[in-house]
């Protein structure tokens, strides 16, 4: 297993966000990250639920697509916001108080993609900072001033489990998804990300992962310098793929790094025959690192995920007791 890795297979959570670009540092809509009371409460309402099911690593979106967290100055990060750090120091605060560790995700798909061809409205204001992911000086003035000065203020956190450098980048690279919305190209990602490993590496104490958006993309990942190789698992996103999830990981398993699944959904309507509970089972009969349910808060009405349902704490609860083989 890589540093910090438990040595058992472990379940997670993805929390994945209070207010999707909101919890860490100001925002368009102002300041509502953990550090601020109501949030704090309605986190530690949470992690307190969370901790009595069993699980013990929670994956929690950081910057998103760019919209909070940092002080931008023509276009170049300059550095973190007034916020920023507060809000990491009080996740990862409470994350220790109910005996959770957190992986987050530093960036989205989102900030990586072209924007949409449709202008905001008046209630949804257009992302600030859109533009910074899309050009050399922008990743490396955000690597410089907000990564590495945030992966040494935390580096000795107990609650810290991983620093993930994207999540399902591939959505946004023209070589895996072919589009309009493409925003970087794959050589230009792989440098920032090996850049963003090898300061994980140097200023932080945690793995360097990557949550990839299929298992068939992970390999693409196997030189940048990772710790811990992470997937996500969506069955009706891989109707392409004719062998089943055993016979994937098993193709898999010459990796040099241990594996996990990011991201699983509790149920999949357009896939009636998938099982959380058997892919948890082929997960660890595969000996993967661990695996993380999708997702603990209700989606929204509008949110992309609504029909994968979300998990509550008495379904974690029966699914960690059958992992360990005790009684719920």
């Amino acid at each position: 297993m890589g540093a910090g890795v438990p040595s058992d297979f472990f379940l997670g959570l993805n929390y994945p966000w209070v207010r999707y670009g909101q919890d860490f540092g100001r925002s368009p809509w102002g300041v509502n990250g953990v550090a601020t009371p109501a949030t704090r409460q309605e986190v530690t309402a949470d992690f307190e639920r969370i901790r009595a099911t069993g699980v013990t690593i929670v994956r929690w979106f950081l910057l998103c697509d760019g919209r909070s967290g940092l002080n931008v100055s023509d276009g170049i990060p300059s550095g973190p916001d007034e916020f920023l750090f507060a809000d990491v120091a009080a996740a990862l605060g409470v994350a220790q108080q109910f005996g959770l560790r957190l992986c987050f995700p530093l960036i989205d798909f989102l900030w990586l993609q072209n924007p949409a061809t449709s202008v905001g409205t008046p209630s949804i204001p257009a992302m600030p900072n859109q533009n910074v992911m899309k050009f050399a000086g922008g990743r490396e003035a955000l690597l410089e001033r907000v990564l590495i000065p945030m992966f040494r203020e935390f580096r000795t956190h107990p609650a810290l489990f991983a620093w993930e450098i994207a999540n399902e980048p591939e959505w946004a690279i023209p070589e895996f998804s072919p589009g309009p919305r493409a925003g970087i190209s794959l050589a230009d990602f792989r440098a920032f990300a090996k850049e963003v490993a090898d300061a994980i590496h140097e200023f932080a104490a945690v793995p360097a992962t990557l949550g990839s958006a299929r298992l068939q993309w992970v390999r693409a990942w196997s030189e940048i310098g990772l710790d811990l190789y992470q997937a996500h698992y969506y069955p009706q996103a891989e109707r392409d793929e004719k062998a089943p999830l055993s016979e994937q990981l098993a193709a898999l398993a010459d990796l040099d790094r241990p594996l996990w699944l990011g991201e699983i959904p509790p149920v999949d309507p357009k896939s009636p025959a998938y099982s959380c509970v058997s892919t948890l089972e082929t997960c660890r009969a595969s000996q993967l690192a661990g695996a993380s349910l999708w997702r603990w808060r209700p989606p929204g009405a509008d949110d992309t995920d609504s029909d994968l349902g979300f998990v509550d704490a008495a379904f974690l609860s029966e699914l960690n007791a059958k992992r360990t083989g005790t009684s719920a």
